[in-house]
């Protein structure tokens, strides 16, 4: 009995250049950019070294580290994209805010009346 092949979709394989993908690559490229525009500045390399290490050490966790199973790079974006949005529940056909209120009715006619709501 042969296995059937299951198809998968191309765009979810990571583009690889050697053993690296493209984003690993990226991340390399930014880790070493202030180390190397040192260097062509003709900077002493120990201090340059040394003060451009939490730098390297950044984007080379980024590059090759995992948290819960995803990249690091993208699990720090998406982290970051949650702290920005909003947290207010909004519905889309009250008209105010429902922080504002405990309890919003939206569809009055389609609800039997509330003991509570004196409006």
């Amino acid at each position: 009995m042969t296995q059937a092949e299951v198809p998968q979709p191309i765009s979810a394989i990571p583009a690889r250049w050697g053993r690296f993908t493209a984003a690993q690559l990226g991340w390399m490229v930014i880790a070493v950019c202030p180390l190397y525009l040192s260097i062509r500045g003709h900077l002493p390399a120990l201090p340059m070294l040394l003060a451009t290490s939490p730098w390297i050490t950044t984007a080379t966790a980024m590059a090759f580290g995992r948290l819960q199973g995803r990249r690091l790079d993208a699990f720090t974006a998406d982290w970051v994209l949650y702290r920005l949005q909003s947290k207010r529940l909004d519905h889309p056909d009250s008209g105010q805010n429902i922080s504002d209120r405990s309890f919003v009715v939206v569809d009055r006619a389609r609800c039997r009346p509330i003991p509570w709501d004196r409006s």
